[in-house]
């Protein structure tokens, strides 16, 4: 549980905020197939009528198709942020405004909460809560947020429902945009070059994740223990209690990231007030989201995949509390490898390796002219950086965001297809800019990068002198070996006698220098562990007293109790499997004699 030490006072008194409004009927007619279609005709008919008469207003254009998206509400606000994705198709202004997608969502009767949770229990609603606060906290496109507090714990908690028949609806708007898709693909319209079949993937898997709570409850449990690290507090997950259209967290009575920018717009003075009761470094929370989610994306491969404002809390002490796990992301090998290539790449300005990575992330590249391409993106990002070192810079144009943007538009250019997983990536930086613009005044994206690096490195060496991770490198280095032995080396021998006396000779060879090494090894460790006495028990080298030997060991540096330790650990076991490895070639099986 979260210590009450780190509860700020309100930003936003509890009378000031808005209250949900309920609607009795949710089901209204205006959300039909034949409403959605024809929302989108006028949409479209009055963008065309503007090019007509010579008044195209793009930022109007991408506010009417965000309000759009905001009014059907449920499935497709998320795939309106997934086309926010596409910068390479959609204006900026368009993707700009999707990305900021957050439904504020009418709420539905307490008749119809109690009726869900009810059913997901199987008792009445007394039996699990002391209280129950009828009056929503917040509303969404998927759930309805209540606080309660549980029966007989006294513990208060987050109730979080699902909203009525929305399995329904969105399978129906899953449909609608399925045959949608089928017709582009038909009349190869960006069939190959926008991978539909994938955009229609990544929207059934959210259509899973979204409607069965499971899901969320499982991500946060996972969460919960990887960001502990990061020192960033995920709520408890009360697991009794959570079904698949219920959710119960523990309750976090701090203040919403949200809130927070509401108040930097507009009373600049009421928030550095409250920032100095609460001991609030707002810099210092905006490095520590952005360092966490690049630690979350290349070291724990488990990322919140939603950073938008409503899903971050701030604390006191600059404390922070991610919640909303609905959808997190992890990285196939290939790509987190290229990835973390590809930012150490900006980090050194190195703009044609970046190019390099960037390409690397694309699928099924058409036959083109790779140089150019390259020489192209790294164009793109030298006009970036050029850009982003400006003085007075506004945020989008130094973020990150904004490098994608401009060799996307190289990609296009030559048709190379996007991966979606790296999109999805991109979302949540580009989502967690939204913060970072109010948090990090004098943002630097290098500084940045460079930081993380540094950390990323420390944190590796740290982890390569632990006893588990020795052990399991160990391991992993006999797997190795037992899958020569039985996969490559019987292929080996079947190639025939010609390659024996080859393979003997080598063998020999190489047992020699196996066990030569073993035994320059053991003496170093002779030596080393005479080095570690003689650093911290030098009483027990006394009698010994070799004069050789200490004037060697003199000159060591001082190196902490543990790490001598894992250090004469380390060598052991290198010992071992040397030895190890010059054993199984001695025998007879693995020398090809008489095979």
């Amino acid at each position: 549980m979260l210590n009450k030490k780190f509860i700020p006072t309100p930003l936003i008194e509890k009378k000031k905020q808005k209250k949900v409004p309920i609607v009795e009927d949710l089901n209204s007619d205006r959300f039909s197939i034949f409403y959605i279609i024809w929302r989108f005709i006028i949409f479209f008919s009055g963008v065309q009528w503007r090019k007509i008469i010579n008044k195209s207003d793009p930022e109007k254009t991408a506010t009417q198709l965000r309000e759009i998206f905001e009014e059907l509400g449920g499935f497709w606000v998320k795939t309106g942020q997934l086309l926010a994705l596409r910068s390479d198709l959609f204006s900026e202004e368009i993707c700009e405004q999707l990305i900021r997608l957050q439904y504020g969502a009418l709420g539905f009767p307490m008749e119809i909460v109690r009726s869900t949770i009810e059913s997901e229990y199987g008792v009445p609603l007394d039996k699990v809560f002391d209280d129950f606060n009828e009056e929503p906290l917040a509303a969404a496109s998927i759930a309805q947020i209540h606080t309660a507090v549980l029966r007989n714990k006294k513990t208060p908690v987050i109730v979080k429902v699902q909203r009525p028949g929305l399995e329904q609806a969105f399978k129906r708007d899953l449909n609608l945009i399925k045959l949608l898709i089928k017709v582009l693909i038909i009349l190869n319209i960006g069939g190959s070059y926008l991978r539909l079949e994938e955009a229609v993937l990544e929207l059934e898997t959210i259509l899973d994740e979204e409607l069965d709570y499971r899901y969320e409850a499982s991500n946060a449990r996972r969460m919960k223990k990887t960001l502990k690290d990061h020192d960033i507090y995920v709520p408890k997950i009360y697991d009794k209690y959570s079904k698949r259209r219920v959710l119960v967290m523990e309750y976090i009575d701090g203040v919403l990231m949200s809130d927070y920018i509401k108040v930097y717009q507009n009373d600049r003075a009421k928030l550095r007030k409250w920032e100095d009761e609460n001991n609030v470094d707002a810099a210092k929370i905006g490095e520590q989201l952005y360092l966490s989610l690049f630690r979350q994306v290349l070291e724990d491969n488990l990322y919140h995949a939603d950073l938008h404002p409503g899903n971050i809390i701030l604390l006191r002490d600059s404390k922070l509390v991610l919640i909303d796990m609905g959808s997190v992301g992890s990285l196939d090998k290939d790509l987190r490898t290229n990835y973390l290539n590809y930012t150490e790449a900006l980090s050194n300005e190195d703009y044609a390796k970046a190019a390099d990575y960037y390409i690397r992330f694309a699928v099924d590249i058409p036959k083109i002219n790779m140089p150019t391409v390259r020489a192209e993106m790294a164009r793109g990002f030298e006009m970036w950086s050029a850009q982003s070192k400006l003085k007075g810079l506004d945020f989008k144009e130094k973020s990150l965001g904004r490098a994608t943007n401009e060799v996307s538009k190289v990609s296009i250019k030559y048709g190379i297809p996007t991966n979606w997983a790296f999109l999805k990536l991109t979302r949540s930086f580009l989502t967690l800019d939204g913060s970072i613009q109010y948090l990090l005044e004098d943002f630097d994206l290098f500084k940045i990068l460079k930081k993380n690096g540094k950390q990323s490195q420390r944190r590796a060496e740290k982890n390569n002198f632990q006893l588990e991770n020795i052990t399991k490198s160990v391991n992993e280095f006999f797997k190795i070996v037992d899958e020569y032995n039985n996969l490559i080396l019987p292929q080996i021998r079947n190639q025939g006698v010609p390659f024996e006396v080859t393979t003997n000779i080598f063998a020999l060879s190489l047992i020699v220098i196996l066990r030569t090494l073993s035994l320059v090894l053991l003496i170093s460790e002779v030596s080393i562990f005479y080095g570690f006495l003689y650093q911290h028990y030098f009483e027990m080298t006394q009698p010994i007293h070799l004069q050789v030997a200490d004037e060697i060991v003199s000159q060591f540096p001082y190196i902490p109790y543990l790490e001598w330790v894992g250090i004469l650990i380390l060598i052991f076991l290198v010992i071992r499997a040397l030895l190890a490895c010059a054993t199984i070639l001695e025998r007879k099986e693995y020398r090809g004699i008489g095979s």
